[in-house]
């Protein structure tokens, strides 16, 4: 009898697999725009074509997972990701690229929302802050090697066969979860639309939730978008010099989940929460703004991302058990702010820069920390009260 995999190892394995599928077309912009013979500036907008989409659709993929079940939406967006990848391998011009982008973003958006809640769905409150760390480990990975390996294929091979090579690895993962991912009943078959949105802002302090992980996100964004060229600029380094620190700041990453899902299984999720955004808080201010050598800024960088992705795990878990039956849209709307947050950061960052240097955005992550914090502060009387 053939063993079952570990479904965390599929949700995994899909979160690093669709993240690889929008996030590679940026290292083969350079190679699109020769190919094509459009700017770069034109070609960076195949990034937004495919992020776009998946972002706003969020929430209403939440609302799907619900009513249809997890498993048919993962197979669904997985399928359709690997056709349009293919479709994007043999796009005759740009605006049949973009257009196989924005099609593949909207699709593709089923896909990490239903996975998710099934995080929720599968694993015991015990277990679950280290489930979601493995979920978000899929970011990580993605980062560290899904995307680099796309960069090397389409160096080696050109920028379409990155596309077939994504959509080949998409298509075996859509044939996995069919056949070996548990199959989860519809949690809310039956139930309205507005029903079900109802039973969501009922939930109390939902503001406060969804507030916290938009200034947590936008946090992120502005470290994750401006950190390279900060090294860069204040240390006179190349491209290529700098990759190293990358994967240091991303290892750091991976640390942070595998630490926050530890722990958001032993303490109440929202002080992991609050306290790692006070300590990021800190670190952001002390990496952008004291004027470090070379090695304590990079320690700093890897302790800064190891700490804000230590609140990740225990604050998804959190959020998994606040409206049990409407999971999928409660992750929608998680996954609307996250969006939404990384959009927020990467202007804040742009602004803090024009307006006062790094120093400026030194100021701004502190900003967004203690921000984050003291969002997630009435969070720590609601777990409280859930646990007597």
């Amino acid at each position: 009898m053939n063993a079952r995999p570990d479904p965390i190892v599929l949700i995994t394995a899909g979160v690093t697999g669709i993240v690889t599928s929008v996030t590679m077309i940026g290292p083969l912009l350079v190679d699109i725009s020769r190919d094509l013979g459009i700017s770069l500036g034109q070609a960076g907008l195949l990034a937004a074509a495919a992020g776009v989409p998946q972002a706003l659709f969020s929430p209403f993929s939440g609302l799907l997972s619900d009513r249809l079940g997890r498993k048919p939406m993962i197979v669904i967006a997985f399928a359709s990701v690997a056709v349009l990848s293919f479709a994007a391998a043999l796009a005759p011009g740009f605006a049949a690229l973009a257009a196989t982008r924005f099609a593949a973003g909207l699709l593709g958006s089923l896909a990490p929302t239903s996975l998710m809640a099934s995080v929720g769905d599968l694993f015991p409150s015990e277990r679950r802050a280290r489930a979601m760390g493995w979920f978000n480990m899929g970011f990580s990975f993605a980062a560290i090697g899904g995307v680099p390996l796309m960069s090397a294929i389409s160096g080696a091979l050109g920028w379409r066969w990155a596309f077939v090579t994504i959509g080949v690895v998409m298509l075996l993962l859509a044939g996995s979860i069919g056949r070996w991912f548990p199959r989860i009943p519809p949690m809310a078959s039956g139930t309205s639309v507005i029903a079900t949105y109802r039973a969501v802002w009922d939930v109390p302090r939902l503001l406060n939730l969804l507030g916290a992980n938009l200034a947590e996100r936008s946090l992120f964004g502005m470290i994750a978008i401006y950190l390279p060229a900060f090294v860069m600029l204040s240390f006179h380094l190349s491209a290529v010099a700098v990759a190293p620190v990358l994967i240091l700041v991303a290892l750091g990453a991976i640390g942070g989940n595998m630490l926050g899902g530890r722990l958001g299984d032993r303490f109440p999720q929202p002080v992991i929460f609050v306290v790692a955004q006070i300590i990021s808080a800190g670190l952001g201010l002390a990496l952008f703004g004291a004027g470090f050598p070379f090695a304590p800024v990079v320690a700093l960088a890897v302790l800064l991302t190891l700490c804000n992705a230590a609140s990740r795990p225990a604050f998804l878990a959190y959020g998994s058990d606040l409206a049990p039956r409407q999971r999928g849209a409660m992750f929608g709307l998680i996954a609307l702010t996250n969006q939404s947050g990384l959009v927020i950061g990467s202007t804040v960052g742009a602004a803090a820069i024009g307006g006062g240097g790094y120093r400026g955005m030194a100021l701004a992550a502190l900003a967004q920390g203690v921000l984050a914090a003291a969002l997630a502060l009435p969070l720590l009387g609601r777990a409280r009260m859930a646990r007597e």
